[in-house]
């Protein structure tokens, strides 16, 4: 089902080697800090983290709250965050000791023991899944759900979505890159205001034939 259109998004954005991140445990640390926020004050934040070498779950360990809130201040909703970034990196670091350490696990194991951490909603924990971990799990997120129906013209459970996705690119590079598209689609055209007139998807997207 969506094998063709991302072909059609390939073809315009190529492999955008998604997302956007140095090592695992800063796209932890992302994860956590994009909840309603734009990626630019995520960037700010995680720029301030690694100033003062404090861009690792370890190093997050043991950092004091107030120290944390200061650094992730350009996130919003730093006194939260910080919570639920103290509160992962300390429960990753205690039972397996490392990101790397969680590769290779039990799926469904591991995703459970995600969802479960504090700050952790669905999208977060495939977001980990997937970025950090590596395991085959396709994130939906707004702009996703957004896009799928404007452009199909219908409205999609996150399992269906899942379960295509999952079902029809393998790899996690494809994965990776399908949801990376989608993203920089919704930022470029279709927006909360969509820009159908200049979208390259226009003549496939049953909603942008109409406009």
């Amino acid at each position: 089902m969506f094998r063709n259109l991302y072909n059609l998004l390939y073809a315009y954005y190529g492999n955008l080697k998604w997302w956007p991140s140095e090592t695992d445990d800063e796209t932890v640390i992302g994860c956590i800090l994009t909840q309603n926020t734009s990626w630019k004050n995520v960037e700010k934040a995680i720029e301030k983290m690694k100033s003062e070498h404090i861009d690792t779950l370890i190093e997050i360990t043991r950092t004091d709250n107030e120290k944390l809130k200061d650094l992730i201040r350009s996130s919003g909703f730093y006194n939260q965050k910080s919570r639920y970034l103290s509160a992962v990196a300390r429960a990753i670091i205690e039972k397996y000791g490392s990101l790397e350490n969680m590769k290779n696990q039990n799926h469904e194991e591991v995703a459970s023991f995600i969802s479960g951490l504090p700050g952790v909603g669905n999208e977060t924990m495939e977001s980990i899944m997937l970025y950090a971990l590596d395991y085959p799990v396709f994130v939906v997120d707004a702009y996703t759900f957004r896009f799928l129906k404007r452009y199909y013209g219908k409205d999609f459970s996150r399992k269906e979505i899942r379960a295509h996705a999952e079902e029809e690119f393998h790899g996690i590079d494809e994965l990776k890159n399908f949801h990376g598209m989608i993203i920089n689609l919704g930022k470029d055209f279709c927006k909360k205001t969509p820009v159908c007139k200049s979208c390259f998807l226009k003549s496939n997207c049953l909603y942008g034939k109409n406009q």
